[in-house]
């Protein structure tokens, strides 16, 4: 009986103490502290890639708004090494640049012509009269017979923590801007329309 009653006095006495241990307290918070640290910076990084891309997505759409020349495949190479080298990214990067018009009898966008550089495999490629309606939603209004180049922009980001649904991916930014100097632009061994003949 004496020993029932001091193993309750015993319990009860532990279940009321306030006192901790540092070492286990710590054993318990620190991975929880790590986790959340290690949140953090993934995010923070997230954002900067995504806002890195965004501005090199608007020089590069600001460049070629302001390009009177023939474009070719060269060029756009040219284009993408700058993607990378403004993102400071370390893995590929993708751009894809379209010309379209607008034509207010039909009610429809046309496609000039489209051209894609960087990245392997099939993650992108150029657009096509009948894809053209993937990206229509995202293209401003237009007057009838106005000419907007797209520059759609892919720069890879591996997040510094991974878990599950949250690996590697691509941030994608689309830019439409106008041409600056000249009506259109013209891709080199590109078939233009009937509208925007390039002699």
């Amino acid at each position: 009986m004496n020993v029932l009653r001091t193993a309750r006095r015993l319990i009860g006495r532990f279940r009321r103490s306030e006192r901790g241990s540092y070492s286990v307290e710590t054993v318990l918070i620190f991975p929880l502290l790590i986790f959340a640290y290690a949140g953090l910076m993934t995010f923070f990084d997230g954002f900067r890639t995504l806002n890195m891309n965004l501005r090199a997505s608007y020089t590069i759409a600001d460049m070629l708004s302001r390009e009177t020349n023939r474009i070719d495949m060269t060029y756009a190479n040219g284009l993408n090494s700058m993607l990378t080298l403004l993102t400071r990214s370390g893995k590929p990067t993708l751009l894809r640049v379209s010309q379209v018009s607008y034509d207010a009898d039909n009610d429809e966008l046309g496609l000039s012509w489209s051209v894609v550089s960087g990245g392997s495999g099939n993650y992108i490629v150029p657009l096509t009269q009948d894809t053209l309606d993937t990206i229509e939603d995202q293209i401003p209004i237009m007057a009838d017979g106005d000419v907007n180049l797209v520059i759609e922009t892919y720069s890879a980001f591996e997040p510094f923590m991974t878990w599950h649904g949250f690996d590697a991916f691509y941030f994608e930014n689309l830019v439409v801007t106008r041409p600056r100097f000249a009506p259109h632009l013209c891709l080199e061994d590109g078939v233009a329309t009937q509208s925007y003949p390039c002699g």
